[in-house]
């Protein structure tokens, strides 16, 4: 495929003029906003990968406008996004083509590559013999598309770049004197002395804390969503078909059934919060098997659509896989645009609410512990268990009582807005708003 010298040249204007980088829609929609999002940047070559409408573009554009800033060559900056391209040769040729017209330390961008066929076999080829004097950033939205390793022993590193924790929201929309003070809290140890203390230091604020985790679990960590709701008031209806257009596209080009895919998202939802089985969302959806059912909810996993959490025995600390399972979405907005997209509804039920908190809760303990997440359930049932740490989580009226009898060594429980210590080695109460912020 050859690459149009007009559209290449139209994704990058700083290589006319600097400024060109100015009149860019991202940085300009970027520096318009009240509240700035506010990046550390690196020099190295990096795989950037997360959701679409998650601000990896607007990321890169940022970068851009601080090498032009820092009087870095402009014409030495490419950019392109990679979503029209179709095969591995055409981003190898695009490089080619750069090196041709500019000489000099060069700094790549390529925007959402992961859909191109054979990208990663690209990617290989240019770190081994086009990588000299280059600093090269790549985007992508899907981790479906990887074969085998992930660039072994080459000079690249992979990072998420995943919707706000709630942290990260209330450092972005919390008044100066919130951030200062949670700029001083910190969790050394994960048990449950430690998680006491960490949150006992949240209560001076816990009024705002607790307006941010409100609006925090109707937009989520989306920054499109959440700048709407936050400096206009509401969220647009045209944001839900962007999110959903999003899905339904990638779903496409990895020729997927929409059919089941909608199918499998109302058996997720309608189990939101407890436990199923592959076989009971095949049976109940009319899907065909429930290999079918697994193969998609990996695709959305791999989306950055959802999580599952798996039972474990206390004893052996294993997962156990073929057993029943939980799923979560990893951002209480796709909660929202999911449940519009096949219920018809942008509104959560208060019957919802607590499924909805339990996921953002597994969420950031997924960012922060990975696989080593998962819950209990064996007579009694436990929401998330991690190393020797159970999470209850329980929105009305609670007590000590209410933390299941399991033998582990920590326990928490989480509460809508209660605090209280039962004593050394019981069971520690903390409201949820503040043990996000510490997680």
């Amino acid at each position: 495929m050859a690459i149009s010298t007009e559209v290449l040249a139209s994704q990058n204007p700083w290589w006319e003029d600097p400024v060109g980088i100015e009149k860019d829609e991202k940085i300009r929609e970027a520096f318009s906003r009240k509240h700035r999002t506010e990046y550390e940047f690196e020099k190295g070559n990096f795989l950037i990968i997360g959701p679409r409408q998650v601000g990896k573009t607007t990321f890169m554009k940022l970068l851009i406008h601080k090498l032009i800033k820092d009087k870095i060559n402009s014409k030495n900056i490419l950019f392109f996004s990679c979503e029209a391209l179709r095969e591995k040769d055409d981003i190898i040729s695009l490089i080619q083509l750069f090196d041709r017209f500019s000489q000099g330390q060069k700094y790549i961008f390529l925007d959402e590559i992961t859909f191109v066929k054979d990208w990663d076999v690209a990617i290989k080829f240019i770190l081994d013999n086009l990588a000299k004097d280059k600093f090269i950033y790549i985007s992508g939205s899907s981790i479906a598309t990887f074969k085998g390793e992930r660039f072994p022993g080459r000079d690249i590193v992979i990072r998420e770049f995943l919707p706000l924790k709630f942290r990260e929201f209330c450092f972005l929309f919390g008044s100066d004197n919130l951030k200062e003070n949670l700029r001083k809290i910190e969790l050394a140890d994960f048990n449950s002395e430690r998680i006491f203390e960490s949150c006992l230091k949240t209560l001076p604020f816990f009024k705002e804390i607790q307006i941010l985790f409100e609006r925090y679990l109707e937009c989520g960590g989306f920054l499109l969503p959440a700048f709407q709701l936050i400096e206009e008031g509401e969220i647009m209806d045209k944001t839900f078909e962007v999110y959903k257009n999003w899905i339904l596209g990638d779903l496409s080009k990895l020729e997927r059934s929409e059919r089941i895919f909608s199918s499998v998202t109302q058996g997720v939802i309608k189990s939101y919060g407890t436990r199923f089985s592959l076989s009971s969302i095949a049976r109940e959806m009319e899907i065909g098997s429930h290999v079918t059912v697994r193969k998609y909810l990996e695709l959305m996993e791999n989306l950055f659509l959802i999580r599952s959490y798996f039972n474990t025995r206390l004893d052996k600390k294993m997962l156990l896989f073929r057993k029943e399972r939980k799923v979560y979405f990893s951002d209480p907005f796709l909660f929202r645009v999911f449940n519009w997209y096949v219920f018809g509804s942008k509104r959560i039920s208060d019957e919802r609410l607590p499924s909805l908190i339990e996921g953002v809760v597994g969420e950031h303990l997924k960012r922060k512990f990975g696989q080593k997440v998962f819950y209990f359930s064996n007579r009694k049932e436990v929401d998330f268990i991690v190393e020797n740490l159970g999470i209850e989580i329980k929105i009305g009226k609670v007590g000590g009582r209410d933390f299941p009898k399991i033998e582990i060594r920590n326990k928490v429980l989480l509460s809508k807005d209660s605090m209280e210590d039962f004593g050394i080695g019981r069971v520690k109460v903390v409201p949820i708003s503040s043990f996000l912020l510490i997680v």
